[in-house]
């Protein structure tokens, strides 16, 4: 095994050990610290597929962006009053499995769809420029849904902030 692959495997399980600890963290915290590793690690493997434009933008993006309205929009709900019925580790689990596999199907047929079953990638995906010109020309649509989650993200934090500001129920 040549040091190569050692590297990879270990941020793969980097990466496996994050997703893991994201769908059984017990606290939201927690859980978004463990969804940290996995950009982190997700980043890695960009560095390691000779990729590190799109690993910075990993980083700067989702970690950078996201993480931190995900920290805000969970600090801004504070406590919740009504807490819903959680969910058993059996459930977690299996939710989580249950979505792996459609996106790892989902992923799989778009690559094959994308590069023509099975053919390597063309020299267009290797361009920092000619990746910006397709994602600004070719796949505008995908790039506008990043904007608008980011921007129903912070319409959600501030409705959950509002929301949780109100009197809890008096007990009787």
């Amino acid at each position: 095994m040549s040091l190569g692959e050692l590297i990879f495997l270990v941020v793969c399980a980097v990466v496996v050990v994050g997703a893991l600890g994201t769908i059984f963290a017990n606290s939201l915290i927690y859980a978004l610290l463990f969804l940290v590793l996995v950009m982190f690690g997700i980043s890695g493997l960009y560095i390691y597929l000779g990729s590190p434009f799109v690993a910075m933008m990993q980083i700067l993006i989702y970690i950078g962006a996201v993480a931190v309205l995900v920290a805000f929009a969970i600090m801004l709900a504070g406590p919740f009053y009504k807490r819903p019925t959680e969910r058993g580790p059996f459930f977690r689990g299996a939710t989580g499995v249950g979505v792996s596999a459609l996106a790892l199907i989902i992923t799989f047929k778009v690559l094959k769809g994308a590069f023509g079953g099975g053919e390597e990638a063309p020299e267009l995906y290797g361009r920092t420029r000619l990746l910006g010109r397709a994602i600004m020309d070719r796949f505008p649509l995908p790039f506008e849904l990043i904007s608008l989650l980011i921007v129903s993200s912070i319409i959600g934090a501030i409705l959950l902030a509002l929301l949780s500001r109100q009197q809890p129920p008096k007990e009787e």
